[in-house]
């Protein structure tokens, strides 16, 4: 009785619960294939992001304008200022700004 008891629970099962039915649990759409391809494209993203990024910051600096360089003055040794072994140091030096409008620092033109 005990056998016929246990037959009939087996017949009571549906078909895709029996022992012969292999299942595959998946969660989400994707498959192995995409998980693949995406990791591939990070990896290229990430091996390619540095050179990329130095090329654009050298475009970058390449259209930036030139700084204007410094005018550098070097005046004649004064007599009455520089006495003794300072004379040997030579005369005053002076750097300007070639950006300044102002007349006092404009002194090369």
């Amino acid at each position: 009785m005990g056998a016929a008891c246990a037959q009939s629970a087996e017949d009571d099962l549906p078909k895709a619960l029996s022992g012969q039915t292999v299942w595959l649990a998946r969660f989400g759409h994707k498959d192995w294939r995409a998980y693949l391809r995406k990791a591939a494209q990070d990896y290229k993203f990430e091996k390619t992001l540095g050179p990329r990024l130095d090329r654009a910051e050298a475009d970058w600096h390449a259209s930036q304008p030139q700084a204007p360089e410094p005018v550098i003055v070097h005046h004649e040794i004064d007599e009455e200022l520089q006495t003794g072994e300072s004379r040997l140091l030579g005369g005053a030096m002076s750097i300007h700004a070639p950006w300044s409008d102002e007349p006092e620092q404009n002194q090369a033109d």
